[in-house]
């Protein structure tokens, strides 16, 4: 009984996570395609919260890299800099875009160059521990712009 009991827990927990899971959404997602010789990339794209609660993304990981961190560009006086952000909220019921020039996601040490049209498996960090993952099409720096 207690067995069972457990089991009823652990399979509760488990549909929570992935109906929260569900709520987010995430479209267009984009690595920026560089010279071989280039360690760092950056990764775009559109993230939809379906859900009644904001999510707080804290951080991401790939497989493909050493390190992932959410950036975004700061005009700091005259200058545009970049500038990791420890958290980012997506409001419920809101769409947030990861796009040059804004909000994106920086892939640190590229353990192998990157191929055109190559897809890339990612993921999204939230403040309550989850993973959300999602695949990014690799493209040349021309395909995107700022918005």
């Amino acid at each position: 009984m207690l067995l069972t009991a457990r089991a009823f827990i652990a399979t509760t927990l488990i549909l929570i996570s992935n109906i929260a899971l569900a709520e987010l959404h995430i479209t267009q997602a984009k690595i920026r395609l560089l010279p071989p010789s280039v360690p760092n990339t950056s990764a775009y794209f559109t993230i939809e919260n379906n859900g009644e609660n904001d999510v707080t993304l804290i951080g991401g990981k790939a497989d493909i890299a050493n390190k992932v961190e959410l950036h975004n560009h700061i005009m700091s006086g005259d200058v545009m800099r970049m500038e990791q952000q420890s958290a980012v909220i997506i409001p419920a019921g809101k769409t947030i875009t990861f796009a040059p020039g804004g909000l994106h996601m920086m892939i640190f040490g590229l353990k192998q160059p990157l191929k055109k049209e190559q897809i890339v498996s990612l993921a999204l960090m939230t403040k309550d521990g989850q993973q959300i993952k999602f695949d990014a099409h690799v493209v040349s720096p021309n395909q995107h712009r700022h918005h």
